[in-house]
């Protein structure tokens, strides 16, 4: 959700439009053999080398070893109680302790079906490496989501996943035709634009696809857009396919109990596959509990019924939307948002109560017994202690019974 996601690694952009040979070697990258490559600005199709690997788009589907692949996935941002992000992250630089509790997610998540995990920082860790294999998690990897990452972060994220067998695919940016590139600040509240956003976006995918080209590049908008968002006029004048090196495309929907038109609208927005890179909802609700004197309201408490009900009813929709079922529909599959509880959000003292009044954000429609809040703390299928909700259970009989 991009409200709240704080990233801290950041980029400095190398110059590699017009021309820019494919060959040579700018802000000491360390590329491979090259595929032919050309980034235009005038509209103009890019030529590029089909990809290499075993994990191919075609059509609208993602396939691997030549079978659809159904994306049947979980974010995964995991902060301890009364801990910050990103310094309470334990997937960065694991203790045996942080190891243990990975160790007993990966293994809770295989038994639910999911095959897929989205992070918001690369898994480096050789360790976390082997856990992924071991529990036959593939990942969708974030190679560059700050508008002033280094080169050499993306470089090395690159470098050492690229051969590794857990790499499904690229993530270029969250969300970043609504923050971009979190380049926005208090000062600054328009940060580096649409325009300028786009032409990051192109170059560091060009950057990507220059230093690997065995796996698909992807990148995230922030749900999609409606028809009158400035992004489109932006967008069309790249061609009818949007940007030529992006081989498919998430969205981070929370619309309630249904994603509505938004699967079939896609359709006619781009021939390339999709995915729902977040969807779900949580399981606090501001309109039970004791009523307070003081407000005459609610207390708000935990509504662990209404959150199964929701994920049931989107986890069916994305399972009956596949492409992988259906070579004319769109979808890929989908990462529910989220694994367990962050009683960090917001980022700000004290991280260690369950439901702060401001972390609440609008949303959640469409559902009747739903409050019309996003509880940002509380979209764990597990909670912050690490117990399955209801919503684990429903995920895992859908994810098990599925192909």
């Amino acid at each position: 959700m991009h409200r709240l996601k704080i990233f801290s690694f950041l980029f400095i952009l190398p110059a590699l439009l017009n021309g820019a040979s494919a060959t040579s070697k700018p802000n000491n990258f360390a590329f491979r053999e090259a595929p032919s490559v050309t980034i235009l600005d005038d509209g103009s199709k890019h030529n590029i080398s089909p990809l290499r690997g075993n994990i191919q788009i075609v059509g609208r589907q993602l396939q691997i070893n030549g079978q659809p692949f159904i994306m049947k996935g979980i974010c995964y941002n995991p902060v301890p109680k009364g801990a910050t992000y990103p310094d309470g992250l334990i997937t960065n630089n694991p203790t045996d302790d942080d190891l243990a509790v990975i160790e007993k997610d990966f293994q809770m998540m295989h038994a639910a079906g999911i095959n897929t995990i989205r992070t918001y920082q690369p898994l480096l860790d050789p360790r976390i490496l082997d856990l992924l294999t071991k529990y036959e998690l593939r990942t969708i990897v974030p190679v560059f989501n700050n508008h002033l990452e280094t080169v050499n972060n993306v470089e090395s994220t690159i470098s050492a996943l690229k051969d590794h067998p857990s790499t499904l695919i690229w993530e270029v940016g969250n969300e970043w035709n609504y923050n971009f590139f979190y380049s926005q600040t208090a000062s600054n509240p328009q940060g580096i634009g649409l325009t300028q956003s786009i032409t990051l976006l192109e170059n560091v995918a060009h950057v990507v696809r220059l230093m690997d080209n065995t796996h698909p590049i992807s990148t995230v908008l922030g749900d999609i857009p409606p028809p009158t968002d400035d992004i489109w006029p932006q967008l069309n004048l790249k061609g009818i396919d949007l940007f030529k090196e992006i081989d498919l495309y998430g969205i981070n929907v929370y619309s309630g109990i249904t994603f509505g038109d938004r699967l079939t609208r896609w359709i006619g927005t781009s021939s390339k596959p999709l995915y729902l890179a977040e969807f779900g909802t949580d399981a606090y609700n501001i309109n039970i509990g004791p009523i307070d004197p003081t407000t005459g309201k609610p207390t708000g408490g935990e509504d662990d019924a209404t959150q199964d009900l929701v994920i049931d009813s989107l986890a069916n929709e994305v399972l009956s939307s596949l492409s992988a079922l259906n070579p004319n529909n769109a979808l890929v599959g989908g990462n529910l948002f989220e694994w367990c509880d962050e009683w960090w959000k917001p980022n700000v003292p004290p991280p260690g109560i369950p439901d702060p009044p401001d972390s609440h954000a609008p949303g959640g429609t469409s559902a009747p017994s739903l409050d019309h809040a996003l509880n940002e703390r509380w979209f764990g299928i597990l909670d912050i202690d690490r117990n399955p909700r209801p919503a684990y259970y429903t995920l895992q009989k859908l994810y098990s019974n599925s192909l």
